[in-house]
């Protein structure tokens, strides 16, 4: 046998729990986390949302208490999606713009009542747009695949427009997110996310931002946002499944390799983003690690709805430790460079951790 062969044992490392806590390389904390919840017009409304056990759409008064509650066990930051009624709806997503809609009245609250937690707003239209796709769109004329002038009406096409024939103007879009950002940033948001993928969507919002006096307010791109088959119960929680079509034509197709993720991010970051994302979590930890490279921002991670609810059925199916699970997960977001993970866990990961 040769020496290394006798003297090298690399359990050695590993033997007893302080041991291997002190050369742990990936930490968890509370502050690693960040809490979405969903918010819609209302009182006293708490209803499940049955796709993602124990996930509910609330009302602003309810979303208080909840980001009470989450603030005193040591959760430092939240994430609000609009949830909108029918009737609120519209073809360019105009109730975003309105400061008395849940967003912006959750936010105030949470900043009257000094809930000490980083106030985070996503910033998109499918939510609000009554074709459920992530901004106003604008016709293409399918012969000369060249888009018209004209905006999209229902009255014209009706619901048998199909993908090919109309798409996200992206101009109109990142020029409302631009007047959606600082109507946040008014109510309170410390953070804006723009979550639809819009080309030069982060430019627009830094200027509107900054022109506003928001300069100080942070933007955290999700500038790595693939097509993904995981956002299935986030279409139920939001209520915002697209009405025809899919989002391929904007978000980013997952047989591409990390190359086109890179430059993504640095394209946001170029622009003005002060943290880049990338979302799912699970299925992507080579584009994360990849993406935490390239960039000299911080890098987080949105474990998703189909993500969660992956772990919740098969916890319930007893086949799994959802606690083990679950954590080694969130190590691994962490060891592939997240800085800070987007999670409906959330709530019961501080739990674990402060016991």
């Amino acid at each position: 046998m040769s020496e290394s062969f006798t003297t090298t044992r690399m359990r050695r490392l590993r033997r007893g729990g302080i041991l291997r806590d002190m050369l742990a390389q990936s930490t968890l904390a509370p502050t690693h986390f960040v809490a979405p919840l969903f918010v819609r017009s209302g009182q006293a409304i708490r209803r499940p949302i049955l796709s993602m056990p124990g996930q509910f759409q609330l009302s602003p008064d309810m979303a208080l208490e909840e980001l009470s509650d989450m603030a005193a066990r040591g959760i430092k930051a939240y994430l609000l999606f609009g949830v909108v009624d029918a009737e609120d709806k519209d073809e360019s997503g105009s109730h975003a713009h309105d400061p008395n809609n849940a967003v912006c009245t959750t936010l105030r609250l949470a900043r009257d009542a000094g809930i000490n937690m980083l106030a985070i707003t996503d910033l998109c239209y499918c939510e609000y747009t009554t074709h459920g796709h992530c901004g106003p769109l604008t016709q293409i004329t399918e012969k000369t695949s060249r888009r018209k002038t004209d905006k999209f009406t229902p009255s014209k096409r009706g619901k048998s427009l199909s993908a090919s024939s109309a798409t996200v103007d992206n101009d109109a879009t990142i020029a409302q997110l631009g007047r959606q950002a600082v109507l946040h940033a008014k109510a309170g948001a410390d953070i804006v996310a723009p979550s639809g993928m819009m080309d030069h969507g982060v430019a627009a919002i830094r200027a509107a931002l900054d022109s506003a006096g928001f300069s100080d307010t942070s933007i955290l791109s999700y500038a790595v946002k693939y097509a993904s088959g995981f956002y299935g119960p986030f279409r139920e929680a939001a209520e915002s499944p697209p009405q025809f079509g899919d989002r391929r034509g904007y978000q980013m197709d997952f047989r591409r390799d990390s190359r086109e993720a890179v430059r993504e991010a640095l394209l946001d970051v170029g622009e003005g983003a002060d943290m880049v994302m990338v979302k799912p979590g699970m299925a992507y930890l080579d584009i994360l690690s990849a993406v935490r490279q390239a960039v000299d921002v911080p890098c987080a991670v949105y474990q998703v709805s189909g993500e969660y609810a992956m772990f919740k059925a098969a916890a319930q199916a007893g086949g799994i430790d959802e606690k083990q699970c679950v954590l080694e997960m969130m190590h691994a977001f962490r060891r592939a460079g997240a800085a800070f993970i987007i999670t409906y866990y959330a709530s019961e990961i501080v739990e674990w951790l402060n016991q």
